[in-house]
């Protein structure tokens, strides 16, 4: 059954959509070999991105294990996205979705529309993510391919990068709903990065330094 009411959404100007792109499965694609995952990112609408695991050891220390998956392109966000502060999905036009209801990632079939924004999803997302349980290999490898870094060295720039972006508070495009979580998640995230945090700490106070001497 096709789960979509274009009124609805009409209404509110795609809310979900301005929050971040959404999640694709492996059934959304024909095959997932490394040459065919490759060759649909380089179309530019879809990005690697990982959900964070942390898990707290005996000593204290956070750790963190990043789960990959795919999502659909935000606006000014590269293929690789592994942790950044989610943008409007780059899909969006002032008509709609550019991509017809059989074409788009089943993270936004299973939203369920209801007027005011306060649409539902129809299968819990976590559990759909975690289809791409028996891809993480190929993903890393993708990762890898695309931006000659580890999944662990990709990440830990993109947690250094999404310090300095809170510090400097580039939240251009960024929605009010995605800062709060960002807001929940940095305790445990400057836990689990303390080094990646006092880079970006480092960065922050040369950049107000030279914005001062200017």
């Amino acid at each position: 059954m096709k789960n979509e009411n274009l009124e609805i959404c009409k209404q509110c100007q795609g809310y979900c959509c301005k929050k971040s792109g959404c999640d694709y499965i492996p059934d959304d694609f024909p095959e997932l070999s490394l040459n065919f995952l490759l060759a649909k990112l380089y179309e530019g609408y879809i990005s690697i991105v990982s959900a964070q695991d942390f898990k707290s050891l005996p000593n204290g220390q956070i750790v963190n294990t990043p789960f990959l998956y795919l999502r659909a392109r935000n606006v000014n966000r590269p293929i690789v996205d592994l942790l950044s502060m989610k943008t409007p999905c780059a899909s969006l036009t002032k008509m709609g979705c550019a991509f017809t209801y059989e074409q788009r990632p089943y993270g936004g079939k299973n939203l369920v529309p209801v007027r005011d924004g306060i649409c539902y999803p129809k299968e819990d997302p976590v559990e759909l993510i975690k289809k791409w349980t028996d891809y993480q290999k190929v993903l890393s490898r993708a990762v890898k391919r695309i931006t000659g870094k580890s999944v662990d060295e990709q990440l830990r720039q993109d947690v250094e990068q999404l310090f300095l972006d809170v510090l400097l508070e580039n939240f251009h495009g960024v929605s009010k709903r995605e800062l709060e979580e960002i807001d929940d998640l940095l305790p445990v995230l400057i836990r689990a990065y303390p080094i990646e945090f006092e880079n970006a700490q480092t960065k922050y106070n040369q950049s107000f330094l030279t914005r001062k001497l200017k």
